[in-house]
């Protein structure tokens, strides 16, 4: 139903509107609780460690561990070297390990310990075999004669504990084939 308003004529606004709802005392209130938010949340980034260099991870050892029907899972030996002048609590990790760029391991893991400041910490996660995988390496080297090294990728992402980001890391490389 619409009201009719004679041309020239100024429509009713409601008594109360929004502007009368704020009374100075009323804005005051908010902006004291704005400007506590502000520097509520301002505390909190400063918190936040910035300029954190990425730890190294290199692959250090490789182990075959007792087969589980048809997965053949394997220990990879690491150790991971925090450069920072702090320790570093990680949450978990995530990798996988490729050989002539062919994904052929890959793991999680939530059991890595702290990585204490300036130090290598050695780590053994995990990690099972693709069989697919390895049907496409085998192919690989029947169609290209083996060369004396292997080419070898690892990539993992550690996720840390606080209000750090995570961190992917990478590392490649070849092997010298011994025959």
């Amino acid at each position: 139903r619409h009201e009719y308003i004679p041309v020239g004529s100024q429509p009713r606004i409601p008594r109360s509107t929004v502007l009368e709802r704020f009374t100075p005392r009323r804005a005051s209130v908010l902006r004291s609780v704005l400007l506590g938010a502000a520097a509520v949340i301002l505390s909190a980034c400063s918190q936040i460690p910035f300029g954190i260099q990425e730890p190294q991870v290199k692959v250090t050892g490789l182990e075959l561990l007792p087969a589980q029907g048809m997965e053949q899972r394997i220990a990879v030996h690491l150790g991971i070297t925090n450069p920072n002048g702090r320790d570093l609590s990680v949450r978990g990790i995530s990798y996988k390990i490729g050989i002539e760029n062919i994904d052929v391991l890959s793991g999680v893991s939530s059991q890595v310990p702290t990585l204490k400041a300036y130090e290598e910490t050695p780590v053994t996660v995990e990690v099972s075999a693709n069989l697919l995988s390895i049907a496409r390496l085998v192919q690989h080297f029947s169609q290209r004669a083996v060369s004396d090294r292997v080419s070898y990728n690892f990539d993992a992402k550690l996720d840390f504990s606080q209000w750090l980001p995570s961190m992917r890391v990478s590392e490649q490389g070849e092997i010298k084939l011994q025959y």
